[in-house]
């Protein structure tokens, strides 16, 4: 029997089936059950020099290959892409395949959304983080100026196919990364992946290397996920919740330009809206000392310090802001959250020096 969970989205009465595909040489088989005038797909350079042969494997009319990293999450790249399209005459009744990261699919998931008002889309994610988070729930985008994700839409592929053999050939900073967005589930959903905190502190690329329990883990992010799309796709409020780590996390990231992968801003970034749950909520601070662990073990360093002005200026720009005022998710205890926090600006330059003090230590 196919090994799958489905996210059922009724405002548009449609099931998306996530597939788990024990071998990469089944994916052809669930690309091949669609009918469609052109199958392209899209990937990067890197991807593409890695899985050559899988992707031969695929019978394609054409592909299209994006740089690799956030830089192909831009304007000109999107652009650049659909020109492509256009030059080579695909229609809307073509089928678009994203293998690769989260870049890889927010922006293909942007072109799929646009080029001739819509074209159908198929996930293949190939790092840990995508598959547990970004190409699940329909969100894509651009980065616009210095700003992250501040042009994009809402758009669900029919497909997602989601194969451990990916994970073989993830640098143990990918792995970090994808660790990150598992965590967050954990304190936001499932308390039960936080029964795994020693073993994260220990060895996290270890983990990974074992598939039984690298999909147990995979699926348990895969259904929190699931779950709030489910009740909420277009985050009017709930699905806010996901964002746990992410306000302060993307301001960091974009303060230091993509330094580090995506995920392991998200651990930064939990670290200081713990603090600040800490200062509001009475958090117990405790929680996040096994973050902490994680990023020294790992030699994660920030490579110089952050001004705390610039970090609050840049989070003014997050778009789940409302009235100018920043909105972030903070937690009273481990899954007991409380959504559309306001936060004051003298209390976040104050939770940002004691953050400071603890990654710099």
């Amino acid at each position: 029997m196919e090994d799958r969970i489905y996210l059922n989205l009724k405002r548009e009465e449609k099931n998306i089936p996530i597939i788990f595909a024990e071998k990469a040489e089944e994916i052809a088989e669930f690309i091949a059950s669609f009918s469609y005038t052109n199958l392209v797909i899209f990937s990067d350079k890197v991807v593409y020099s890695l899985y050559k042969d899988f992707i031969a494997n695929i019978k394609h009319d054409h592909i299209y290959l994006f740089d690799e990293g956030e830089e192909s999450k831009s304007a000109e790249s999107y652009l650049k892409a659909v020109d492509d399209l256009l030059e080579k005459n695909i229609d809307r009744r073509a089928l678009f395949v994203a293998i690769g990261g989260g870049v890889v699919g927010d922006v293909v998931g942007f072109v799929a959304s646009t080029y001739k008002r819509g074209v159908r889309l198929i996930h293949i994610p190939t790092t840990l983080l995508s598959m547990v988070d970004s190409s699940i729930g329909g969100k894509t985008g651009i980065n616009y100026k210095s700003y992250k994700n501040q042009i994009g839409t809402f758009y669900q592929p029919e497909m997602i196919i989601i194969c451990p053999e990916f994970l073989k050939t993830l640098p143990k900073s990918e792995i970090l990364s994808g660790l990150g967005e598992i965590i967050k589930y954990g304190f936001i959903l499932d308390r039960s992946i936080l029964d795994m905190k020693e073993r994260f502190e220990k060895d996290a690329f270890e983990i990974f290397q074992d598939r039984v329990l690298a999909m147990q883990l995979i699926k348990k992010s895969i259904n929190c996920k699931v779950k709030i799309v489910e009740k909420d796709e277009k985050e009017s409020l709930l699905r806010e919740v996901l964002n746990f780590g992410h306000t302060v996390g993307h301001a960091l990231e974009t303060y230091y330009n993509y330094h580090f992968s995506h995920g392991i801003f998200v651990i930064l970034g939990m670290i200081a809206e713990m603090i600040l749950s800490n200062m509001i909520f009475d958090f117990d601070l405790s929680n996040a000392d096994f973050l902490v662990t994680i990023l020294k073990k790992n030699n994660i360093k920030l490579p110089q310090k952050f001004d705390k002005n610039q970090i609050i200026s840049i989070m003014k720009h997050d778009k789940k802001n409302i009235n100018a005022s920043i909105r972030m998710v903070l937690l009273k205890d481990v899954c007991d959250y409380i959504l559309g926090c306001e936060v004051n600006e003298d209390i976040l330059y104050e939770a940002l020096g004691r953050f400071e003090k603890i990654v710099f230590s």
